[in-house]
């Protein structure tokens, strides 16, 4: 473990910003090494090639990871991160070698608090999740709009094992990267939860050009919105471009998100052969322009410990306070103020018979343009999503949920999960990539508290019943956690 200190959500509220380290990928690529680097020595024999697998490296070459971690303790940064990028059980699954994501994670782990560990200085050590390849937002099949190549509970079960693995090893919290789906993100911070409840966490978003948006069409305010739930250490931005470009986007975060700001971008933009070109002293120029907007800051794609050694020592931003309002997103950011919120009915059974109709008969794309113009024509914010009374609820609402994703018109709206059935409530929230409200509770069942945690812990705000004691109710739930402004009762609601 770490020799002194402990990691917290305020270690990067502090005058001076921090320095994360450069690429790890980049770095391997220089040793040059063979298919034999990455498969002697494995527990089992691949079936395939594994050259390009990193994380084989942590059990058949710590040496060469060894030597990278030393290699940026000497360029002067505060931290590492573990090379266990895809030692997960889902990215494995390309190599056949999903049974030793764990050891992956944990030989990463060890090996960098290790060299963490034999440093002159204060080193912490960040445990690397990287995104994976499959999105739970994004269509992968425009024959079957509604399939999805993995469940979130696979995702969150697989960040969950790594997870478990890098603390064990002892990393002194986790950074989530290069995140372009939301949903894949809340999955990851579900898996840490379960992993261990309130453990530090970073997550840092790729985004598409200068747009602020991500890969699935969120916009960044949005995408905070979502996984606004966890404990961050810090949010932000990494991989997507190089500093340039970065930083009107950093500039624009800096002026509301009430978390410390990270960003470790590219060594520029790639050239013609995927490769960087932007040296340390260009790229330094190009980190100045960050001073007093970030509290944390490194390099990503190609760049190396020269870049990290290059770079400026930077004043740390200070962070504003969150603002106690309830904010929802789908693909936008919702601030719903502290009046009456009113929702669109276009896609709730009980109250649109035209909908209800659709449904019944399975013509779920129709029902889906129906909902387009209705919510089109009610102008709300948010859409109600009510299917109690149809079959096999909570099936029905998991399809749903993801033929909404597939249509950015119904989309870009905040989601209420509306169902009795506590099932269905989950279902909904496990594929809606933004914070939806969810609900409604009714406060005299024996384990309100703990479904409320729940459908926090999936990123949601709370719809509670009409009670005789609200006030009783928010001591409740601000007790297990959620804070007041995600706290909405019923009669709040305008259908």
């Amino acid at each position: 473990m770490a020799k002194d200190g402990v990691f917290s959500i305020d270690t990067l509220r502090q005058e001076r910003a921090l320095r994360l380290d450069g690429a790890m990928g980049t770095q391997i690529l220089k040793f040059n090494l063979a298919e034999e680097d990455f498969r002697q020595g494995l527990p089992i024999a691949p079936t395939r090639d594994v050259k390009g697998d990193n994380e084989c490296l942590n059990l058949t070459r710590p040496d060469v990871i060894r030597s990278i971690h030393q290699s940026y303790v000497e360029a002067g940064v505060d931290i590492i991160e573990t090379n266990s990028f895809s030692a997960n059980a889902l990215a494995q699954q390309e190599y056949g070698l999903s049974s030793l994501a764990p050891d992956m994670a944990l030989a990463a782990a060890k090996i960098a608090r290790e060299v963490a560990d034999a440093a002159p200085r204060k080193v912490w050590v960040a445990g690397n999740m990287g995104p994976g390849s499959k999105s739970l937002s994004l269509v992968s099949d425009f024959i079957r709009p509604e399939w999805r190549p993995c469940s979130f509970d696979e995702v969150a079960d697989s960040y969950a094992a790594q997870a478990r693995a890098l603390i064990e090893g002892g990393v002194d919290l986790i950074i989530i990267e290069t995140c372009f789906d939301a949903l894949n993100a809340k999955a990851a911070l579900y898996g840490v939860h379960q992993a261990e409840p309130g453990f530090p966490v970073i997550v840092s978003v790729s985004v598409s050009g200068g747009s602020g948006r991500v890969l699935t069409g969120q916009s960044i305010e949005a995408f905070f919105a979502a996984v606004s739930h966890a404990p961050l250490a810090a949010f932000g931005f990494n991989c997507s471009m190089g500093a340039e470009g970065l930083l009107p986007l950093v500039h624009s975060l800096g002026a509301w998100c009430p978390v410390p700001l990270v960003c470790y971008p590219n060594a520029g933009m790639p050239n013609g052969s995927g490769e960087y070109d932007e040296c340390p002293e260009t790229m330094s120029s190009h980190m100045a322009g960050l001073d007093g907007e970030v509290n944390l800051y490194g390099g990503c794609c190609g760049t190396s410990p020269d870049h990290i050694h290059a770079f400026p020592s930077l004043r740390s931003r200070t962070v504003p306070p969150c603002e106690k309002q309830l904010i929802l997103s789908g693909l936008e950011m919702w601030n719903m103020g502290d009046g009456p919120i009113t929702v669109s009915t276009a896609a709730h059974v009980g109250k649109s018979a035209d909908f209800a109709g659709m449904m019944e008969r399975g013509e779920y794309d129709e029902a889906l343009f129906t909902v387009s113009c209705q919510l089109a024509e009610d102008g709300a914010s948010v859409l109600d999503v009510n299917l109690d009374g149809l079959p096999d609820t909570p099936a029905l609402m998991e399809r749903f949920v993801r033929l909404i994703q597939s249509d950015p018109s119904v989309s870009s709206a905040a989601l209420l999960i509306d169902s009795a059935d506590f099932e269905t409530l989950l279902q909904g929230l496990k594929n809606a990539q933004g914070k939806s409200l969810a609900g409604p509770l009714d406060p005299s069942d024996a384990d309100f508290a703990e479904k409320a945690a729940t459908l926090r812990s999936l990123g949601a705000a709370v719809l509670i019943k009409t009670c005789s004691n609200p006030a009783q109710m928010l001591e409740t739930l601000t007790a297990a956690g959620i804070p007041q402004q995600d706290i909405v009762f019923e009669e709040t609601i305008m259908r």
